[in-house]
């Protein structure tokens, strides 16, 4: 938590060797960039050299080697005869494989989401989630300091923090294997990109063993600039939900078939987030919803089969997807448009599909209608709510989220329609 936001992480202060055409003895310093682009870089002084008959390799091909860490595939961006500056082309670096107790990690730009209270010698403060997956405990806990205060820091600077850190440990006290742990935090960190409707990734990484540190390992994973978003957590109070929808996503996320489609969807629906167009944002909406339907209708209820759902329009199979999850669609969503465009249009998925049509195919016979900014930004609010509810239901979850068709304040929320 010493660092501020924006500030490189120095994970490794001291002597490595770079392999190149020979090999370099260097003291210097391996900084982890969290802010995006988000990469691992390094900056040394050369302090020798050592002919050991190396074959020669490209300056994106040279190895790192890092006291406690596995060998480093990595590029020399400047060297001369006095120092060298470079990036780890792969996202981490990481010590080898051990048996841990339990393994700490921080967690990047989360947003201040409630949790039960953490108590500490010098402060009492909510921010704590707990769950269980697979016989793991997964504790996370808010920074003392996510104030106000810290947040609007955040946002004014889009910037990129630690805001969180957590704890996986086995529920039975039993030792376990660090080589596991990199998917599970990929899951946990889609989950949070899910509910922030931004991509949350994890930095550091420590393993203990009779509170001796065994392991160590840090990411340079994808990681959205902070700024505030309405997603279907925004005005949760309950911390129970997150804990219940944590345990559920990171579940469904470990299936063989859902895991990849759900993270594929969370892409589709982050994109819609934070595009710089609407119209780029409707396009992944409706790549996201017709991703949905192909999960639920053909694999999750064998509604119909692969022939069908081809054979049907993106309409029809999007339509079929919301009446199985009880997803209202049509009636109050449509109450927001002119009478001429209820005239033409059913309900929000005809209007999601004609905007992207006239996208991706434009031509004057498809402008059936005038449709304003506003009507634009209003089929995009229509499309996701459509998104975070199917998605809600194909990992069960059954508790209470924001509806962003309705004005709401912190704490007006409603229960999944399917409940």
């Amino acid at each position: 938590m010493e660092y501020g936001i924006n500030e490189d992480i120095v994970v490794y202060d001291g002597r490595f060797c770079v392999y190149l055409d020979k090999k370099y003895k260097c003291n210097g310093k391996i900084f982890l960039k969290p802010s995006s682009p988000s990469a691992i870089t390094f900056k040394a002084r050369i302090v020798s050299t050592a002919d050991d008959s190396l074959e020669e390799c490209s300056l994106d091909d040279a190895v790192l080697e890092i006291h406690g860490y596995k060998l480093s595939s990595a590029t020399i961006r400047r060297i001369n005869e006095t120092s060298v500056e470079g990036y780890i082309n792969n996202d981490c670096i990481k010590s080898k494989n051990s048996y841990v107790s339990y393994v700490d990690f921080d967690l990047l730009n989360i947003d201040k989401i409630p949790g039960k209270l953490i108590k500490t010698k010098e402060k009492v403060f909510a921010g704590r989630l707990e769950f269980e997956l697979n016989g793991y405990l997964i504790t996370i806990d808010k920074r003392y300091d996510y104030r106000r205060e810290f947040y609007e820091e955040l946002i004014e600077k889009s910037g990129t923090v630690t805001t969180h850190v957590g704890r996986i440990r086995k529920k039975d006290g039993t030792l376990f294997k660090t080589n596991n742990i990199m998917g599970l935090l990929d899951r946990i960190c889609t989950a949070f990109s899910f509910a922030c409707g931004r991509y949350v990734s994890f930095s550091g990484i420590r393993g203990y063993q009779d509170e001796n540190e065994v392991y160590r390992a840090w990411n340079s994973g994808m990681v959205t600039p902070f700024t505030f978003l309405p997603t279907w957590t925004d005005t949760l109070t309950n911390y129970r939900n997150y804990e219940k929808y944590l345990s559920l996503m990171c579940r469904r996320l470990e299936d063989f078939y859902y895991g990849p489609a759900i993270k594929n969807a969370v892409d589709w629906y982050i994109e819609s987030l934070n595009n710089l167009t609407m119209d780029n944002d409707i396009i992944s909406v409706q790549i996201a919803l017709e991703s949905l339907s192909y999960v639920v209708l053909v694999e999750k209820t064998k509604t119909i089969t692969d022939t069908e759902f081809d054979k049907n329009s993106a309409s029809k199979n999007i339509r079929m997807l919301l009446q199985i999850c009880n997803i209202p669609f049509g009636g109050d969503e449509m109450e927001i448009f002119s009478d001429e465009i209820r005239e033409e249009f059913a309900d929000g998925i005809d209007l999601i599909s004609y905007y992207r049509n006239k996208i991706v195919h434009p031509s004057k016979r498809r402008n059936k209608v005038f449709l304003s900014a506003e009507d634009i930004w209003n089929i995009l609010v229509i499309g996701i709510h459509y998104i975070e509810l199917a998605i809600l239901y194909i990992i069960g979850y059954k508790g209470e989220y924001s509806n962003r068709l309705k004005e709401r304040s912190f704490g007006e929320v409603e229960v999944v329609p399917w409940n």
